[in-house]
């Protein structure tokens, strides 16, 4: 890939509960944290904008807001798949 091209798309490839819980990250832990504000334009747009996709991606496949007891469920279920999920620590 030349440097030109960084406006192509890339394909992740993540689980749904994986895909649930970064949104949840992003959209409700960091958001509006001293860490994200203390961060360039550019890199809380690059957030922001995994943000959006997250979102756009969640609720294309069906995930879409619910009563507290039942996104809590939801939520609590994303949490363990990712507690249990393979991670590749060899970097």
């Amino acid at each position: 890939m030349q440097d030109d091209d960084l406006i192509q798309e890339a394909i992740l490839e993540l689980s749904i509960g994986h895909l649930l819980t970064i949104w949840d990250i992003l959209a409700n832990k960091m958001s509006e944290t001293p860490f994200i504000n203390g961060l360039c334009d550019e890199d809380r747009r690059a957030l922001w904008g995994l943000q959006d996709i997250c979102e756009d991606e969640l609720g294309r496949i069906g995930i879409s807001p619910r009563p507290k007891a039942e996104w809590d469920k939801l939520m609590e279920a994303a949490r363990s798949h990712v507690k249990n999920m393979p991670i590749d620590q060899s970097n």
